[in-house]
């Protein structure tokens, strides 16, 4: 893995308007190194995903319920019965 200084040469010619295959000859890095960091950083900037729903998503309401009643593990949660799993 690249770090500062060889890193940040790559990004000032690309600024420069030198290709991939120049950026190699200048720094000694392969084509492909050079255009995967490249290539990365530009990705950086894209939106992140969004969160993955949760399995107990469903039964968000009803675990914050029983634990704002003090039940706290599984075992008593599971001996507890609520009218929703009736």
């Amino acid at each position: 893995m690249l770090k500062g200084r060889s890193l940040m040469k790559f990004f000032e010619l690309r600024a420069e308007g030198l290709r991939h295959r120049e950026i190699s000859r200048v720094t000694g890095h392969s084509r492909n190194t050079v255009r995967r960091y490249l290539r990365d950083e530009a990705g950086k900037n894209e939106a992140a995903r969004a969160p993955r729903r949760s399995k107990l998503d469903p039964f968000r309401e009803v675990i914050d319920e029983l634990v704002a009643q003090g039940l706290y593990s599984a075992p008593a949660i599971a001996t507890t019965p609520h009218p929703s799993w009736l």
